[in-house]
């Protein structure tokens, strides 16, 4: 038979509940000096630094009455990711760590409040590169952070201060894992902004939400935004703004403490990068604004923008002193994405209008809305007075642009031209044709040098214009620009400055002084269609083949079909007039009187280093004196040739040229009524060589130079010049 079981009696139960009571109480008081040692000991610090360079967490004490329940005082946590740096300092901090994910390899802490709370977020000094994912990293993971106590810090150098409360979770998980932010919220009231001396803004409220979900590790910053979804409400009053223009033509912005009227108000929402229908932020700034004279004016910046399914932006500066700068922009961008890495392709389908009147310190790409040209730019500092219409992306009919006082450059032939300019562009229909971009420069002042000296002014002058026209339509403008460039009567103090632009030692000149004018037509590349070059030198001195002339230089060079970057143009047409010329003979021997007029009736250049020229000539001339003087005196030749010397106006016909410092005539025949010449010399410096033959019915005489010395050629000269070899192919 089975015993009956009597129940426990009584006694029983109260000696087994006293038992486990102790063995409780033994295992809490266990807990408590165990787990109160190991928070007031480094091995407690050192579990949760894992990656040190990543995240590290410190405090000053701590304790805790139940397991995973932990409460810290003096709380310091940093952290470092890709080029972000991070802190955040809190009084007292209580919160619970789950014990059992730790065995999951997982430092969890599903709750935890802070007091006095006070952080930075800076840019690092260094990068930490995201690692490749390898499986196995430790996870951090704070499920609820919240405090009710939050005093501020510094963001990116700017100092935030007012009362805070905020609740934010995110989890990262080491060794390239995923990084995730959980729906999270703070607010500010009573918030200020400033560099720590100045504030930039006070009597601020701002709410904010913001969640971004797990991202694989190494994203970019705009993935990560892309991926952001955020909510602010902000506003403040800002303090007033001061510029100041300098001598460079910048403008110098500055906070304005005492310049009150200021407001802020933002409502922006943000979901997939993209800013949601509804948002706006208006922002209005007290501004005083003082040019570099010193003059200065009060006004007020507004800036709004509005958000439905584009983004609509305004900005205005009233125009209140037309000595200052003024602003009226209205412009809407297609889509309501934030322009990051597209921002080039939202402007081109803008539209709206920009008008004003302003100093940039860098003008030359607002130009460029209005031309493209490679030898033309304007550099520097200037002031400019705006009314651009925008559509589509593009400058739209009756645009205009005026630029004021900017530093002007333009390369055209090997030579750099620079001054103090002002330009006015304009996009206008030219009767019934296309939309046209029309741009006029002057540079009231200017200084020309060659392209490889550009700091060896040689050349000055007066109102040099550019005439710029081309289609209305940007990526039109290079093919189609046609360019005009006039200027007349720049003064040249010493003539011999041109020798820099001449290819032989042959001929140069040797003093005086002139004046150079250039009319040429150009295209986008500088190359030249048809133009003119003129030098008008008055008691120009020029020294030919040993021989010093003195007089009158007129050179009207005609250029056609030029071409810089393979440096050759025609010169087919140009003239040269020799007036009141005097030379001396080697005999020492004065003439006087003497002129030229001569004609290249073909003709090139290579404008390219090293310079060279050729082509045909054709002359008139008083006499042939100063051909036979480059020979030799006249008492080396017969007798009877002196007599002949200044027997009438002689016509030549020949051909020349200039290379690797050398002048070169060939084939040079001069005739008049009575007697005929003919001749070739090459001259390199100051040596001569070359042949001549003069004829007087049927008395003729040769004559061969090499040098300083000559030989003299009686019989069957003609035959002899004949059978002497070309200079010239």
């Amino acid at each position: 038979m089975l015993r009956a079981m009597n129940p426990p009696s009584s006694s029983s139960v109260r000696r087994w509940l006293r038992r486990a009571g102790w063995i409780l109480l033994g295992s809490w008081l266990a807990y408590l000096a165990v787990g109160n040692a190991f928070l007031n000991v480094d091995a407690a610090q050192s579990l949760l630094k894992r990656k040190p360079e990543k995240f590290q967490i410190a405090w000053d004490g701590g304790h805790t009455l139940l397991p995973g329940r932990v409460a810290l005082r003096g709380v310091r946590m940093q952290g470092h990711a890709r080029r972000t740096a991070w802190t955040a300092q809190a009084a007292h901090a209580r919160g619970r760590i789950a014990l059992l994910p730790l065995l999951a390899r997982e430092i969890r802490i599903p709750w935890l409040e802070a007091e006095v709370v006070t952080g930075s977020v800076e840019r690092a000094d260094g990068d930490i590169p995201s690692p490749a994912h390898r499986p196995g990293g430790w996870t951090l993971r704070f499920d609820r952070i919240a405090s009710d106590s939050i005093e501020g810090g510094r963001v990116f150098g700017v100092h935030v201060a007012g009362s805070g409360r905020a609740e934010v979770g995110f989890s990262k998980q080491f060794r390239g894992g995923p990084a995730e932010l959980f729906p999270s919220t703070a607010s500010f009231s009573g918030l200020s902004m400033g560099d720590g001396e100045v504030q930039w803004m006070h009597d601020g409220a701002v709410e904010a939400a913001f969640s971004m979900p797990a991202l694989p590790s190494g994203q970019s910053g705009q993935a990560r935004l892309q991926a952001l979804q955020a909510s602010l409400a902000l506003q403040g009053r800002p303090l007033g703004l001061r510029a100041e223009l300098d001598d460079a033509g910048r403008y110098a912005f500055h906070l304005a403490p005492g310049a009150e009227g200021g407001e802020l108000d933002a409502r922006l929402s943000l979901r997939n990068g993209a800013l949601e229908p509804g948002g706006t932020l208006r922002l209005q700034l007290p501004l005083r604004a003082r040019d570099a004279d010193g003059a200065a004016s009060d006004n007020a910046l507004a800036l709004r923008v509005e958000v439905d399914e584009d983004l609509h932006l305004q900005a205005q500066l009233p125009d209140r002193d037309p000595a200052q700068p003024s602003l009226d922009v209205e412009l809407r961008l297609p889509g309501n994405a934030l322009p990051l890495g597209d921002w080039r392709t939202r402007l081109v389908g803008s539209e709206g209008h920009v008008r004003g009147r302003w100093h940039m310190p860098s003008i030359g790409g607002v130009l460029a809305l209005f031309m493209d040209s490679d030898w033309l730019a304007l550099e520097g500092s200037g002031g400019i007075e705006a009314d651009l219409q925008i559509g589509g992306g593009r400058l739209r009919e009756g645009s205009t642009l005026r630029v004021r006082d900017v530093q002007a450059r333009a390369d055209v032939l090997d030579t750099r031209f620079e001054g103090v300019a002002h330009a006015d562009a304009v996009l206008a229909r030219e009767g019934e044709g296309g939309l046209q971009s029309r741009v006029e420069l002057v540079m009231e002042e200017f200084s020309a040098a060659r392209h490889e000296q550009p700091a060896q002014p040689l050349v000055s002058g007066r109102d040099l214009r550019v005439r710029l026209v081309s289609d209305g339509q940007l990526e039109r403008m290079r093919e189609t620009l046609a360019a005009h460039l006039v200027f007349k009567d720049a003064r040249v103090p010493d003539i011999a400055a041109l020798n820099a632009w001449l290819p032989s030692d042959g001929l140069r000149f040797g003093g005086g002084s002139g004046t150079l004018g250039a009319d040429l037509r150009l295209d986008a590349a500088g190359d030249i269609g048809t133009g003119s070059l003129r030098v008008d030198a008055r008691r120009a001195r020029i020294e030919v083949a040993g021989l010093e002339l003195a007089g009158d230089v007129a050179i009207d060079g005609r250029l056609r079909g030029g071409n810089l970057r393979d440096g050759r143009l025609s010169l087919d047409g140009s003239r040269v007039r020799l007036r009141n010329v005097a030379f001396r003979e080697r005999d020492g021997q004065l003439r006087s009187g003497w002129w030229a007029t001569v004609d290249i009736g073909r003709g090139e250049a290579d404008w390219k280093s090293p310079v060279s020229a050729r082509g045909d000539i054709q002359a008139r001339m008083r006499d042939v004196g100063f051909l036979l003087a480059m020979f030799a005196d006249r008492g080396d030749y017969p007798p009877w040739i002196g007599r002949l010397v200044d027997a009438g106006e002689a016509r030549l016909r020949g051909r020349w040229a200039w290379r690797d410092g050398q002048l070169v005539l060939d084939g040079a025949h001069a005739e008049n009524d009575r007697f005929t010449v003919d001749a070739r010399m090459k001259i390199e410096g100051s040596r001569r060589r070359g042949d001549l033959h003069l004829a007087w019915g049927r008395l003729g005489v040769g004559m061969e130079l090499d040098g300083a010395e000559h030989r003299l050629h009686l019989r069957n000269s003609r035959a002899w010049f004949d059978s002497r070899p070309s200079l010239l192919p």
